[in-house]
């Protein structure tokens, strides 16, 4: 293509009366030569360089020119002064060599230099790595990778979109699904007022703070809705009577699935455990990318291939996540459950408070004419904390009190938009678990507390109170 400049080059030689043709094109094609060097020389070039260390003991490659002579052993390879020629095709090539001081050792610094890389470039790499391996074996080092930059250029910005879509997922279906804990208005105004981190990345929350591998956690970490310790009571009473539909459902919670089988199965047609192993390979490169690590071209194809297979699956969960019908009594576990996934002490949390609730439980059940009042055994403390009187039984303000710390620890862990937060909360319940079963094995008379039920109290908690 002519440049710009050729209307004004054309209109000065018009200006002349006298023009000779073939002046006039020899200047011509001058002119646009030059240009389009002009124009190469602004391209980047894309540079691959290694450092060979060469033991010259047995006098191989003690200087460049041995180098290139161990480099034109190879019948497809001819070296000259700048440039390596593999097969039919001519590369840049430079090479250098110091000299390790008190060794016997040669360090050659070689560089290739290429404007577009191709698959004949990364066929010549393989041919000098095999060439000069033969005497390096695991001493090759490269020091710039310029193919594996190019490839990593391409591939973050789709891993950056699928990394997104997936918490896009996950934003969406906490939110329009569970609610809690995601959704500000159903937190208590003390506790929402209580969340303050400056970490926190602004109408993000605790998602972000999650990193790639962490995320897929959310939805592909199986939990169990009960404590399975308690698996062989229930299974012990479904056996003893009729195993209704009930008892059914009852057992099936002790059962772990992960929230990608119990509710976007549904919608999505893709098993969890083959969505989660692309998950983790697609992890596998992006580390690669993200410390830059080398890249192999399997690497890079296998990257584009994950996801291409994603991108449609989480778009079209997320597209259906309208479709999908949690009961109102799931929230909350779901919720706790799922924020466990991923943070530890929150997981301990949970089965604490699943064994003081499981132990109240039944403290309740085997004293019914004593808590009469008391109807929603699902949700115990917080049954017993609206319920104005308890028949004739009297639970101390201080214990009171505690229940409500309980409560409210669970409120602000579903509230928490950061892991600093969680932290900070997880850190001191303990002694809240530690003062209500104390309260309730020995601080009030008149109730019956059979061992049985009286280890639900003591079985999480107790165990982590030893050194206070």
């Amino acid at each position: 293509m002519l440049s710009p400049q050729y209307g004004r080059v054309t209109t000065a030689f018009t200006d002349i009366k006298e023009i000779n043709t073939v002046v006039f094109i020899r200047k011509l094609a001058l002119y646009e030569t030059e240009n389009q060097r002009n124009r190469n020389s602004v391209i980047k070039m894309k540079k691959v360089e290694y450092l060979l260390p060469f033991n010259t003991k047995d006098g191989i490659c003690k200087d460049t020119s041995s180098f290139n002579s161990l480099l034109s052993s190879h019948s497809d390879i001819s070296v000259s002064e700048t440039k390596l020629r593999y097969k039919t095709s001519n590369y840049n090539y430079s090479v250098s060599m110091s000299e390790v001081p008190n060794q016997e050792c040669s360090v050659f610094h070689v560089t290739f230099e290429i404007k577009t890389i191709s698959d004949r470039f990364r066929e010549m790499l393989s041919a000098f790595k095999k060439t000069v391996g033969i005497h390096l074996k695991d001493d090759l080092q490269i020091i710039w990778d310029g193919v594996g930059f190019e490839w990593s250029k391409k591939l973050y910005p789709r891993i950056y979109e699928i990394e997104n879509l997936m918490r896009k997922l996950i934003s969406k279906f906490m939110l329009t699904n569970l609610g809690v804990g995601w959704h500000k208005t159903v937190v208590p105004t003390e506790v929402k007022d209580s969340i303050k981190n400056s970490k926190a990345k602004k109408n993000h929350g605790i998602l972000y703070e999650v990193d790639f591998s962490q995320l897929s956690n959310f939805l592909f970490k199986p939990y169990a809705f009960k404590d399975a310790s308690k698996l062989p009571m229930v299974l012990k009473n479904a056996l003893e009577g009729e195993l209704n539909e009930e008892k059914r459902n009852e057992i099936l919670e002790f059962i772990p699935k992960n929230n990608w089988d119990r509710y976007i199965s549904q919608i999505v047609e893709c098993e969890s455990e083959q969505l989660h192993k692309k998950w983790d390979k697609l992890y596998e490169v992006r580390c690669k990318v993200a410390h830059n690590n080398s890249l192999t071209h399997t690497d890079y194809k296998d990257a584009l291939e994950l996801c291409d297979f994603l991108e449609p699956i989480l778009n079209n969960a997320f597209e259906s996540l309208e479709g999908i019908e949690i009961p109102e009594e799931e929230i909350e576990n779901i919720s706790l459950n799922t924020i466990a996934t991923v943070h530890e002490p929150t997981r301990a949390f949970i089965k604490d408070y699943s064994n003081f609730n499981s132990g109240l439980t039944g403290l309740i059940n085997h004293n019914k004419k004593v808590f009469k009042s008391i109807n929603d055994i699902s949700s115990p403390i917080s049954a017993i904390l609206k319920s104005s009187s308890i028949g004739q039984l009297t639970i101390s303000d201080s214990l009171k009190s505690t229940l409500g710390g309980i409560e409210r620890t669970k409120s602000t862990l579903l509230a928490s938009q950061s892991f600093d937060r969680l932290n900070s909360i997880t850190a001191n319940y303990n002694k809240l678990f530690k003062d209500a079963s104390i309260g309730f094995t020995t601080g009030i008379e008149g109730i019956n507390k059979p061992s049985e039920i009286s280890k639900y109290f003591t079985s999480g908690a107790k165990y982590r109170f030893d050194d206070d």
